[in-house]
């Protein structure tokens, strides 16, 4: 091992210590999905029958650190409890695909029979544990989704795929090229359908007849603010894993910041981020955006506005994120102004 490499591997065996400055007080509080336990009881039960016919290793994660209910009610506290029950069976999946997709490189490199299995086509090879889980999620949450919504979902998917079959192929030199790379990879697009689908609206005249740049920049402040809350929250993980596709590794490697400055540089850039929301949904609420009142419009920049908070909240206590060994947050605690990190835990103060 070089000098070099045992330095860097010393550094990230002692504790990193960052501080904080989250914005607080701009959006609307976060909540909590009022029937979040049924919703659980049943994606549990669903998982759990799948589970008898598709083995999979480190399945039981599912039921921990990559289940997607937590998730999900915090950020869509409105939706229809019975349509949630499937986002949240999709969001599951999506985590624990996105961890085997980072294990093991032969299904990284099976991009094409993932993209048949989510096109409703045959994969060229047998399926694979991995695939067989990904054919009966799809079958289970495609019930009840509108024509039009399903077929934004398999080209946002279909982005998530093709983006993971080339992680680390190409370098990033810049923050603004880290975001266009995130927007692919990190499923983004398939946020927009989930509120759509669980809140029972149809946006299409909406989004056809709102101010183009405007609707456009509402939804690219969303996606930062959402990345950044990501990866800031997430850099225990990450950090530990000398994982680089991380805003605050991009911001310390390209503009030669301290990984406390790119920290800074990260929470303001999330206020900012808040601040333009709210500019943006009160144009978009304002006299001259419509022909005439939209009350979908109101309830889709709600949605999107708790789901910004609810991502903050769920974030902070996320075990996925600060790992078992973390004290556990509880309701109602203010937000850190510092965070250690450790190998085994995240400690917020």
């Amino acid at each position: 091992m070089s000098s070099a490499s045992a330095a860097a591997r010393t550094a990230r065996e002692q504790v990193l210590a960052l501080d904080l400055d989250l914005p607080h007080g701009r959006l609307r509080a976060s909540r909590l999905h009022p029937d979040e336990d049924l919703i659980r009881a049943e994606h549990d039960a669903w998982f759990r029958a799948l589970l008898t016919d598709v083995r999979l290793k480190g399945s039981e994660r599912i039921f921990r650190e990559c289940e997607g209910v937590s998730l999900m009610c915090r950020v869509l506290p409105e939706a229809d409890a019975e349509r949630l029950v499937g986002i949240c069976i999709a969001a599951s999946a999506l985590f624990l695909l996105d961890d085997v997709a980072d294990d093991e490189a032969c299904e990284r490199a099976r991009a094409d029979d993932y993209l048949a299995v989510l096109h409703d086509a045959a994969p060229s090879t047998p399926g694979s544990a991995p695939l067989r889980l990904l054919a009966r999620t799809l079958t289970r949450a495609r019930a009840g989704v509108p024509a039009r919504l399903w077929t934004r979902f398999v080209a946002g998917f279909s982005e998530v795929i093709a983006a993971g079959a080339g992680k680390g192929q190409s370098a990033i030199d810049s923050y603004e090229g880290y975001l266009k790379v995130r927007y692919a990879d990190s499923a983004f697009d398939l946020v927009g359908v989930a509120i759509e689908h669980g809140l029972g609206m149809d946006l299409t005249r909406t989004a056809a007849t709102a101010p183009a740049d405007l609707w456009g920049s509402l939804h690219q402040t969303c996606f930062v603010h959402t990345i950044l809350v990501n990866d800031l929250l997430s850099f225990r993980k990450e950090y530990f894993g000398a994982e680089p596709m991380n805003a605050l590794s991009v911001l310390a490697r390209t503009e030669g910041l301290t990984l406390q400055q790119a920290a800074t540089e990260v929470c303001t850039r999330i206020a900012d981020a808040e601040d333009a929301f709210l500019t943006h949904a009160a144009a978009l609420r304002g006299p001259g955006a419509h022909a005439s009142p939209d009350a979908d419009l109101d309830r889709y920049l709600t949605a999107w506005e708790l789901m910004l908070a609810g991502n903050l909240t769920w974030s902070l206590g996320c075990a996925r994120y600060h790992g078992a060994a973390a004290p556990q947050r509880r309701p109602g605690d203010p937000l850190p102004t510092r965070m250690e990190l450790h190998r085994d835990r995240t400690v917020f103060s």
